[in-house]
């Protein structure tokens, strides 16, 4: 099946661009954002790739039992003093039951809990951790974990829909790096934080006595027009 893109092009030259959307597009949103996030919260940071299996063919499972070892892993790191930002890719193995792959991002050493320890908590099969080596760079981690989510083929195609996951990460982190910049910049980290923004315009909400409005404080050009959303031309 084919992937769904958003059409833009250039008012200057006629240039035609597609970005992926959808699913797809939302997954490559979320990685840029952890990217963004670490650049400006963890200088030094480290990376682990857990994997949780089911023993049973289970094609389907509660959320809560991945919600119950996330938690477990977030109270440990943050009793150790450590940022903790994840994603997580659901996959349906060839024999029928799904698995979890977790990329995890902390920032101290020697705190991620033994896959023994991660296991307890899991409680439905295995666990597996690896440290990849990657560096925190969007293509790098898109290609890592996306592999287990591939293209966004498999939506249209399977009565079984991958999904993925993430850390919650404030608003502002969503802009391009360089406005990212300019935004943090200008303002400060702290202030920055608190702004809500789309791609091309960022805005605070303030109480003006009668009711609570949005004000826009910054809003970037663009050359770009949107022209619709279409099959990937290829």
């Amino acid at each position: 099946m084919p992937l769904r893109c958003r059409c833009f092009k250039n008012r200057e030259t006629g240039q035609v661009i597609y970005v992926p959307a959808g699913r797809y597009g939302n997954f490559l949103n979320t990685i840029k954002k952890i990217v963004s996030y670490v650049r400006y919260n963890i200088p030094v940071y480290f990376i682990v790739h857990l994997t949780l299996t089911i023993a049973e063919n289970q094609s389907e499972i509660d959320f809560s039992h991945l919600h119950r070892v996330i938690q477990f892993i977030h109270q440990r790191l943050k009793r150790a003093g450590s940022d903790f930002k994840y994603i997580v890719v659901k996959e349906l193995q060839e024999r029928g039951a799904i698995h979890y792959h977790i990329l995890c991002i902390y920032s101290r050493p020697y705190v991620f809990p033994s896959s023994a320890e991660i296991a307890a908590s899991w409680r439905l099969g295995f666990v597996k951790i690896t440290a990849p080596r990657i560096r925190l760079k969007l293509k790098s981690i898109a290609d890592y974990i996306g592999k287990y989510i591939g293209k966004g083929y498999e939506y249209q195609s399977l009565n079984f829909r991958k999904s993925f996951t993430a850390s919650q990460i404030k608003q502002i982190y969503k802009l391009a790096p360089s406005r990212l910049g300019e935004v943090m910049s200008k303002y400060g980290k702290e202030r920055a934080e608190t702004f809500k923004c789309t791609y091309r315009k960022v805005f605070e909400m303030f109480d003006n006595g009668f009711r609570t409005v949005k004000r826009v404080i910054e809003e970037f050009p663009s050359v770009w027009s949107y022209q619709g959303t279409y099959d990937e031309p290829f």
